[in-house]
């Protein structure tokens, strides 16, 4: 993955636009992708608006990995992500904690 973690701004909540600047794709895929991967991503709505979480980012990145560079299809990419759901939800921990520790240093 050629994406720096290190990129996403430490706030809570992103816009779509905010998520599409960072990722360097557009809102329309974005939403497109919400709707294929929906068991990946936890987007709260504010006032009609989609708002993301940095571990919606994370799951973002993952499946953009996937389709454009692995070149997989939807239903390939939709098992994968599946299949390493577990393992998922440790590495967010991980990062989370990593984080956390740099803000000490």
């Amino acid at each position: 993955m050629d994406f720096d973690l290190g990129e996403i701004p430490n706030k809570k909540y992103f816009s779509i636009q905010e998520v599409s600047n960072i990722l360097d794709i557009e809102t329309h895929t974005i939403r497109y992708w919400e709707q294929e991967f929906a068991k990946s991503f936890s987007i709260k709505r504010i006032g009609n608006r989609r708002m993301f979480q940095q571990k919606d980012i994370i799951n973002l990145v993952k499946v953009k990995n996937l389709l454009k560079q692995e070149k997989m299809t939807i239903k390939g990419a939709q098992e994968r992500l599946k299949k390493d759901k577990k393992i998922d939800s440790v590495d967010f921990k991980i990062i989370k904690e990593l984080k956390e520790i740099l803000k000490i240093l």
